[in-house]
């Protein structure tokens, strides 16, 4: 990087105009819009270097590689007065390009764009930094045209010099056609990247406080197009830190005054991060006062305050209630029923075992965009834990027609749901038909607990095969569970098939030797079966480990 004061440069260049030859008048003008810069690094001075200052507003175009890793930087126009940098407005840097602003005033001249460019073998004149405008000028051919993306890349017919970084190329009408690149190892000409490259200049959502902007540590300034801005703006919440965040909602409020976003999210900002409920109350009032979207404020208002109470924040302040969450939610639905906030209200009051308000939400929203299966199925959720089993079943119906038969995968879920409700509802038979069609649509299911599940239907619907194939399997899967042996005993118990129930348990009783219901029920096998010593031992074990029916059996047996 080069050291030293700018003014030196324009003793550097050796193809200089002699100074027997006249400039064309509007390229001596130009030569007003070429300015030095100085960067610093921890207030200390980091470098000099040239750039050149376009259109009205302040923008300059200056060599990214020589703004890099630096936190602030001075330009010098050419009568020397200093203006602070503002902020970046954009870069490139696979050209090398940083846009950067100034404060404008009637007395920084900005050097115009030409529309047209250069042709091969065009004359350009090459302007360097000088005091009032006395910076050397060399004339320079165009020897070839390259074009990268929408942008021209002139080769120019002489040596590159590193002093030479970022001076502007005019044509005879002093528009800037195009700006010096680095130079780079191996180099026998230069090269220039077309001045058109400036209106690309511009942050936008997907670059803003981003990769190649994080080596510049000057502010990136926001998009003149407030959507664009508003893009970076939230962008910047997700991807930026909190520190970040609060510069640039700081600089959306003071570019647009009047719109309810930036009050919101800095609304938001406080809550969430300073735990500042006075500040963020002040930015919701703002932003109502816009008036234009007070059911989205009123939504952003509900969401933070709800997000903050669930989280178990032990932060004190008034406004911090689920009360208060619900009264701003509710406030939002009736300037703006938006699906998405009865949504929100909904889950929220799902959450708090509000079931029945829950319910009215979520059906409601059966008639809206939001009509999907998950709809459903919350809904039935809320029925389900009021114990309407009916009702709760019919939604899962509605919940697995929105699935078309080539998607029955998808809807495996619910139907798997199904299943539980049903049984729950008592209608064994038909859990079981759910749980067979899950299986059909899943193929193999590496699931013990599901054939465990399924036996306890099918053992309600006296479908006792079924139920010790199923228990089989489930054994089968997950041979140190305990509990597979115990249900399968106890179901060979009840069938009659004394022999099977009493191996099952006495596997049992290898895995779990402390288990007083594999005793007893392993007891009772052996007193069905007429085998009273191995009943009385199984059962006085079942004693000794507190079964609480142990004793009545062992008494029954006297």
């Amino acid at each position: 990087m080069r050291k030293g004061f700018v003014l030196i440069m324009t003793l550097l260049f050796s193809v200089a105009l002699s100074a027997a030859e006249k400039l064309p008048k509007k390229v001596d003008k130009a030569r007003q819009a070429v300015a030095g810069v100085l960067t610093y690094k921890d207030g200390q001075l980091k470098g000099s270097g040239t750039a050149v200052v376009v259109g009205s507003n302040g923008d300059v175009l200056v060599s990214y590689g020589f703004m890099h890793q630096s936190d602030s930087a001075i330009v010098i126009d050419a009568k020397g007065k200093a203006r602070p940098v503002t902020g970046i407005v954009g870069l490139n840097s696979l050209y090398d390009c940083v846009r950067m602003r100034v404060g404008a005033d009637k007395k920084l001249l900005g050097m115009p764009l030409s529309a047209t460019g250069a042709s091969v073998g065009d004359e350009l004149y090459m302007l360097a930094y000088g005091n009032k405008g006395t910076g050397a000028v060399t004339k320079v051919k165009v020897s070839a045209i390259d074009s990268l993306y929408s942008n021209a890349y002139y080769t120019l017919d002489v040596n590159m010099q590193e002093s030479y970084e970022s001076l502007p190329l005019v044509n005879a009408d002093g528009e800037l056609v195009a700006v010096m690149q680095p130079m780079a190892v191996g180099d026998t000409c230069s090269y220039a990247i077309a001045s058109t490259i400036t209106d690309e200049l511009v942050a936008t959502s997907v670059t803003y406080g981003r990769g190649y902007y994080n080596g510049i540590g000057i502010r990136t300034l926001l998009p003149e197009d407030k959507e664009t801005a508003l893009s970076c703006l939230y962008m910047q919440a997700v991807v930026g830190d909190s520190l970040s965040f609060r510069r640039t909602v700081n600089d959306f409020i003071a570019a647009y005054p009047n719109a309810h976003e930036g009050y919101m999210s800095r609304a938001e900002y406080m809550a969430v991060y300073c735990r500042d409920m006075d500040g963020a109350s002040v930015d919701w009032e703002k932003a109502l006062s816009c008036g234009d979207k007070d059911a989205e404020v009123y939504f952003n208002k509900a969401k933070v305050i709800y997000s903050i109470v669930q989280s178990g924040d032990t932060v004190s302040h008034k406004i911090l209630s689920k009360d208060n969450a619900f009264a701003a939610l509710d406030k939002a639905i009736e300037l703006d029923a938006q699906p998405l906030y009865i949504n929100y209200k909904a889950d929220a009051l799902l959450e708090n075992g509000m079931f029945e308000g829950a319910y009215e939400c979520y059906v409601s929203l059966a008639a809206t965009s939001l009509r999907s299966a998950e709809i459903f199925a919350r809904a039935a959720q809320c029925q389900g834990s009021l114990k309407n089993y009916g009702v709760a079943v019919e939604l899962m119906d509605s919940a697995i027609g929105c699935f078309d038969e080539h998607s029955l995968k998808e809807a495996s879920p619910y139907i798997l749901t199904r299943a539980l409700l049903k049984y729950s509802a008592g209608r064994y038979r038909e859990s079981v038909f759910d749980y067979n069609r899950y299986e059909e649509v899943m193929g193999v299911v590496p699931n013990a607990n599901f054939y465990y599940m399924r036996s306890q239907a099918e053992v309600k619907g006296k479908m006792f095969q079924q139920a010790l194939n199923d228990l089989e399997r489930a054994i089968s899967m997950e041979p140190e569970n305990a509990a597979f042996y115990l249900e399968k005993g106890l179901l060979c118990y009840k069938v009659n098939l004394l022999e099977d129930g009493a191996l099952a348990l006495e596997d049992a009783k290898k895995i779990v030797p402390d288990a007083p219901d594999v005793y007893y029920i392993l007891g009772c096998i052996y007193s069905k079966a007429s085998n009273k010593a191995l009943a009385v031992e199984n059962l006085q074990k079942a004693v000794s480990l507190g079964h609480p029916d142990a004793q009545v059996k062992l008494d029954e047996m006297k």
